[in-house]
């Protein structure tokens, strides 16, 4: 078809004015859509995000006001770091390097996953091969406690009955160990000046701030030529010494775990003189007791009063790597607890959650050798009939079953809270006797054993080769 061409000029540019206006007007929109979003991205939406934050944030707080802020601290404590010769043969390799890492491997994820790992180095320590030695006077290879470092213990205490037994030189090569190699370790027990014995040992964890003391009720008095009162911490300072540091502890932390270092050998029932020292420790403010010494578990549980006071206490843990030889002295515990921290406005309130203690084993083998410490639930059939301690236990009583029997028939004890207070400045003779401060002679007519405690209740604990089921908690 052919074009118009005569279609008047005026209707032309009327129809272009039209689109130039029409692109005009599209351009303008999409220019105030632009500078309407820039305006809702660049300022109206940061100050409504602004005003979001702050209302969160003043919603938190509210929070914070009702149920307060929580934070936790998970602790683990084992009990005697104790090398007798074969364990310490165990870690010589053929061309003479000491290395004992490996008595640990089974139980080293339990302790690395602990805020707070605690051990007891029942022994002074040396580098010198020559001075080392075992049972009765213990001076262990420094890698012993390098073990415990690597296994992942970061608190370790030392004052125990054994710590002067090489004397003033192993006392000071067992701090200058600590000190040079392993500062980060926290050492409690024993001390290089006056000044550190006064101090607080203190550990933060996740806000928490934890305080530690460590007692021992005596020592063996191998050697006490130049070993200065301030370098051991004993209970024989008193309560008016122990008291004070626990006082000065609560001013510098929101939690006191107190290890103490008592009890008779070999004895599952607590004595009356740590009964005495754990309802004081309570009525003074601490947190949590963690005992040792006995080289046997003996029961835990809770210590509370009418005013308020309430305290954690794990009596005894038993050993830990040793080399002992009968089924109580191989059964073992591992404390587990959790720490919890509440801030409300000012008020700070602090509890100890979630305790147990996980039974564990410290194996050997019949002739010594392949010494490893377990969990008691890893452990099998296949190792307790290869334990050695059954040379000394006889045919049939060590087995899985009556592991666990062990266990239960400690833990199962009713410790009956003492509220008497006259061993508590008293002192321990080396044999064992205990003396008040002016030296006379205490007569313990009130600690009972666990077989008085069983027998009064008409039970049997004799008997390791019956299958029948003991109710422990009979006449309780």
């Amino acid at each position: 078809m052919k074009r118009n061409d005569n279609t008047p000029l005026n209707v032309i540019e009327k129809v272009n004015s039209r689109i130039s206006l029409f692109c005009s007007i599209l351009v303008l929109i999409t220019a105030a859509l632009l500078l309407a979003l820039l305006d809702y991205r660049m300022i109206k939406k940061p100050e409504m995000d602004r005003q979001k934050r702050k209302e969160a944030a003043s919603q938190l707080e509210v929070q914070k006001e009702e149920v307060g802020l929580v934070t936790t601290a998970s602790v683990i404590a084992v009990g005697d770091n104790l090398y007798h010769t074969s364990t310490i043969e165990a870690g010589i390799s053929p061309s003479g390097e000491y290395n004992y890492d490996f008595l640990y491997q089974n139980v080293v994820d339990e302790i690395q996953a602990a805020d707070i790992a605690i051990a007891d180095q029942e022994t002074v320590i040396t580098s010198n091969r020559e001075a080392i030695s075992s049972y009765p006077m213990f001076r262990s290879p420094v890698e012993a406690a390098e073990g415990l470092v690597n296994a992942g213990f970061n608190v370790i205490y030392q004052a125990t009955n054994h710590v002067d037994d090489a004397g003033l030189e192993g006392i000071q090569e067992t701090l200058d160990f600590w000190k040079n190699r392993h500062p980060e370790i926290t050492l409690l027990g024993i001390h290089s000046t006056e000044e550190d014995a006064e101090g607080i040992k203190v550990r933060e964890v996740n806000g928490i701030r934890i305080a530690f003391l460590e007692y021992t009720y005596g020592t063996n008095m191998a050697s006490t030529e130049g070993i200065q009162d301030y370098m051991i911490d004993k209970f024989s300072k008193g309560r008016d010494k122990v008291s004070e540091m626990i006082q000065k502890a609560k001013t510098m932390a929101d939690c006191i775990i107190f290890i103490a270092h008592w009890g008779t050998e070999d004895e599952p029932m607590p004595t009356e003189y740590e009964k005495q020292w754990a309802t004081f420790l309570m009525q003074q403010g601490v947190n949590v007791v963690i005992g040792g010494h006995p080289h046997v578990l003996q029961p835990y549980g809770r210590l509370m009063d009418g005013q308020g006071h309430d305290m954690a206490i794990f009596y005894s843990l038993g050993n830990f790597v040793s080399n002992m030889n009968l089924l109580p002295e191989v059964v073992e515990g591992m404390a587990s607890f959790t720490i919890e921290k509440t801030v409300l406005g000012d008020n700070v309130t602090i509890r100890i959650l979630d305790q147990t203690v996980k039974p564990m084993v410290m194996h050997y083998d019949m002739d010594r050798s392949n010494p490893a410490v377990y969990m008691l639930e890893d452990y099998t059939e296949e190792l307790a009939a290869r334990h050695g301690c059954a040379a000394y236990m006889g045919e049939g009583v060590v087995s899985l079953k009556n592991m666990y029997r062990q266990f239960k028939e400690i833990m199962s004890m009713n410790v009956e809270p003492s509220t008497d207070t006259d061993m508590l400045n008293s002192y321990f003779a080396w044999d064992g006797t205990q003396y008040d401060l002016s030296g006379n002679y205490i007569y313990d007519g009130r600690s009972i054993s666990e077989y008085q405690y069983y027998g009064s209740r008409n039970i049997n604990i004799s008997d390791y080769t019956s299958d029948a089921e003991i109710d422990y908690t009979a006449g309780n």
